[in-house]
């Protein structure tokens, strides 16, 4: 099942409930959708976040619960502020900006339902405001080019579960014809496709300016349920997948305040020391990508553990202070 699929049983199960004097057990969820209890569970917890009018029908006679919305109309329950639109507008042209021109079409898409259910015409005048005010994001930085066909090819296989192919250049030139099961697709300044290769056994990350010739195959894989994107990725920096390292890093105080709103890695812990330097403790893999960041910061920064790491930031500037 596609995860649009899986969208539309969500939304249709929240009318069902609406229209439903008796409510909806679990039950009722796995034999009208004919899913698991545990999936049962997770699309009526997905009704409640999106509908918190959603209430417990009582019946002493039975001991069996059951869910309900009230007759509020869908569309009167959800209602869009004009920060919500206008921080839509400003993904849309970052997504522009990123050549993600994909996504853009799908936000217009998006943005063009939401003011259809906005009945207020003031929202799309505060939604200009705000736009002449902040104006739109923009991120400029040196990247890699895209080919827009290849990003759609790739999305295409994800919402299918489908295997997909192409032509791949490796690091000596060689090139291959890979058949992957796509799992996600990274953003960065690289922008990886991250994929299950049966041939190696594991999962591998693929350049998208590298692919070349991509296409879906009319074949299905059964995607691994226990895969998590974010889980996958929490111990390295960046793609890199490396044995993760205690990392513990020093800012002076010259970046005291730049450094307290900055994420450099989900598990990263911080601490404000009396001298008014920061040192911050995360644990990752990825040695080269770790110190190809840390140059960003200069002299503000030092490493204070580990010795693996230190010596790769220093071989790195060695290599680097020889170019000149």
């Amino acid at each position: 099942m596609s995860r649009y699929e899986r969208v539309e049983d969500i939304l249709r199960l929240a009318i069902e409930m609406q229209n439903s004097y008796q409510g909806f057990s679990i039950q009722d969820i796995q034999d009208e959708f004919d899913v698991s209890r545990r999936t049962a569970i997770r699309m009526k917890d997905a009704v409640e976040r999106l509908f918190p009018s959603m209430e417990e029908v009582e019946n002493p006679l039975s001991r069996i619960k059951k869910w309900r919305l009230n007759k509020t109309p869908l569309s009167k329950m959800i209602s869009f502020t004009a920060e919500e639109i206008a921080e839509l507008e400003n993904c849309k042209s970052m997504m522009k900006n990123l050549n993600y021109t994909n996504r853009c079409d799908l936000l217009s898409e998006i943005m063009a339902k939401i003011d259809m259910l906005n009945e207020s015409k003031s929202v799309e005048t505060d939604v200009e405001a705000l736009l002449e005010v902040e104006g739109y994001a923009v991120r400029q930085h040196p990247r890699y080019k895209m080919n827009l066909m290849t990003l759609n090819v790739i999305s295409d296989a994800l919402k299918a579960f489908k295997y997909i192919t192409f032509d791949y250049e490796n690091n000596k030139g060689e090139t291959a014809k890979l058949k992957i099961q796509p799992y996600g697709i990274i953003y960065g300044e690289k922008t990886y496709l991250l994929g299950y290769n049966e041939e190696k056994k594991g999962f591998r990350y693929y350049l998208l300016h590298k692919i070349k010739e991509p296409k879906v195959v009319d074949e299905y894989f059964d995607k691994d349920e226990k895969f998590d994107l974010k889980n996958y990725l929490k111990n390295s920096f960046g793609v890199y997948q490396e044995k993760p390292m205690n990392i513990k890093l020093l800012f002076s105080k010259d970046v005291k305040d730049a450094i307290k709103d900055y994420n450099l890695h989900p598990t990263q812990k911080q601490k404000v020391n009396p001298d008014g330097t920061t040192t911050v403790t995360f644990e990752a893999g990825g040695r080269y990508e770790i110190c190809w960041h840390l140059f960003r910061w200069g002299k503000d920064v030092k490493i204070l553990e580990p010795q693996e790491l230190k010596d790769t930031y220093k071989k790195l500037l060695d290599e680097a202070t020889r170019q000149i």
